[in-house]
Parts: structure tokens; sequence; C-alpha cells
């Protein structure tokens, strides 16, 4: 089996499934007709695994897919297979943020709703290192706060690629006035924030504790990427204690979808944003 890009195995998958609930077979008499092992099918059907060409070109033959049907998931089967979501400092990142990593570097557009903290996109290298030292019983192995800060350096790259690549980002009060690695840390991540809202391919808006509640809020952080693909749907990423969990099934990321453009309705316009956090730096004095 072929490893693939995460997202193209899952939309492949998703083509699959339809021609697999049409012909009413399943995984087993699947298998059992061509000769393959069981878990080539359904690996294949969650869209965890990539068969080969040849094995998949026996599933659509068994599950009557038209010569027209062929040829695109054949396109589709060549874009799964090229692993064009290079992922820089892989090996040392929990496996569900890598996921997301791989997810985002296929996206255009990039929607966050973050309670806690300053958004991971537009933190800096000391920022990220405090809040990885903070998290370190919850990181396998020995060194992630420091890579964290690398690893915050090169994602950012995302926004100076030439295909456009939008970041819009809600920030709650909260994750302004909380002195993650001290002041100075404090001042310099938001100063960079004031920077990055200058951008024209990043948003920024700031929740103010005087917003209230703003919709349902189930998470400390809500995280949406959008592809390009028409068939392909948003996906969300929720934080849970052990790592981000992922949402793909519309009847799950269309309710996430209404709580972050209810937030973002009540925050702050953009430019008042930058104000606000301008003001929230003020209050920790010079360096």
């Amino acid at each position: 089996m072929a490893d693939g890009t995460t997202r193209g195995k899952r939309r492949l998958a998703r083509f699959v499934r339809e021609l697999q609930e049409k012909s009413g077979l399943t995984p087993e008499e699947i298998a059992k007709r061509i000769r393959v092992s069981r878990p080539t099918v359904t690996r294949l059907l969650a869209g965890t695994h990539l068969a080969r060409w040849p094995s998949l070109s026996v599933i659509l033959d068994v599950l009557e897919a038209t010569p027209e049907q062929k040829t695109f998931l054949l396109q589709m089967w060549e874009v799964a297979d090229v692993d064009n979501a290079t992922v820089e400092y892989a090996a040392a990142l929990p496996i569900k943020y890598r996921r997301f990593r791989m997810d985002e570097l296929e996206a255009y557009r990039e929607r966050t709703l973050d309670v806690t903290h300053v958004p991971g996109m537009l933190q800096t290298p000391a920022y990220a290192e405090a809040i990885a030292h903070a998290s370190h019983r919850l990181i396998v192995g020995d060194g992630w706060d420091r890579t964290a800060a690398a690893e915050r350096s090169t994602r950012r790259q995302l926004l100076d690629r030439e295909e456009p690549f939008e970041f819009h980002a809600l920030v709650d009060e909260a994750a302004l006035r909380r002195l993650v690695g001290g002041s100075e840390v404090m001042r310099e991540q938001l100063d960079f924030l004031v920077e990055s809202a200058a951008r024209p391919n990043i948003t920024v808006q700031v929740l103010p504790f005087g917003v209230g509640a703003y919709g349902p809020q189930p998470t400390a952080l809500l995280l949406l990427l959008d592809f390009p693909e028409e068939d392909a749907p948003c996906a969300a990423y929720t934080e849970e204690i052990s790592g981000l969990a992922m949402l793909e099934e519309q009847h799950e990321v269309e309710p996430l979808d209404g709580v972050w453009r209810d937030a973002a309705a009540v925050a702050l316009p953009p430019a008042e944003s930058v104000d606000f956090i301008k003001a929230v730096r003020s209050t920790l004095g010079d360096r």
C-alpha cells in the first residue's frame, strides 16, 4: 500500500465509498471476489491507506464503476499518491498535530478561534517555546520546546508562498493578557501580532471581554481549513487534552463553522482590533 497524502486518501475514499454503498457489497464480499486482503479494502474505504492502482482498479470493476468514473478516480489516485505535504520536523511532531500540518499545506484558507493563546501561525519562537515547555507532560520525547519554536517559524512560510494563503484569526482578550513566558516574551509577541495584522493575507479580530458570551465554546481552540477543490469539504479541528481532534463530516463541521462565523460577527473589526492589541501592549511597559 502507498502512503499518499493524508487528505488525498480521505478524498478518494469518499468517492469509493459512494460506489460501495450503491453496490450493496460489504468490504468482506469485495475482498473475497478479487482475492485481496480485507484490510486492503477496509483501509481504502476508511481513507487511512492508499491501495496500489492495480488493486484499486479491480475494486472499481467489482463496484461497476463506469469508464468515466475510473478515469476520474485514477486522476484522484495519482494526486493522492504524490506525497506533496512535506512537513519539517515531522518526526518530532505529535501525530495528531502532524496530520493537521499535512492538511494545512493543501488548504488555501485557515480560520482560527483561540480562547487561551495567540494562534500558532502567529506565535514568536519565544512564545511557542514557553507554551511547549508548559505542555511537556503531554509530549513524548525530549527537546520539543526548542523544536516547537523552530517549527512555528517554518510553518509561517505558508503565508509567503506564491499561491494565495489566507489566515483569519479570532483571538480572545484572555489570550492577549495571559503572560505566557513573562512580560518580555509577551511584549515581543504582541508587537509581532500587530506587525502580522498589517499583511494583506492576514486578518486578526479581537474578542474583548465586553462582548460577553459569543456562542457555544466547547473548546479552547477551533481551527477550520478550506480547500480549493469544489468537492472538498471544510475540515475542522478542535483541541482535546491529548491533542487535536479532526472532523470532516458535514454534520459535524457545519455547527463549528457557524460558531466561528458567529464569533467573527461580534468581534472587533480588524482596525479596532489592532488598536486594542496595542493598548494591551502598552500596559506591559517598555523593554
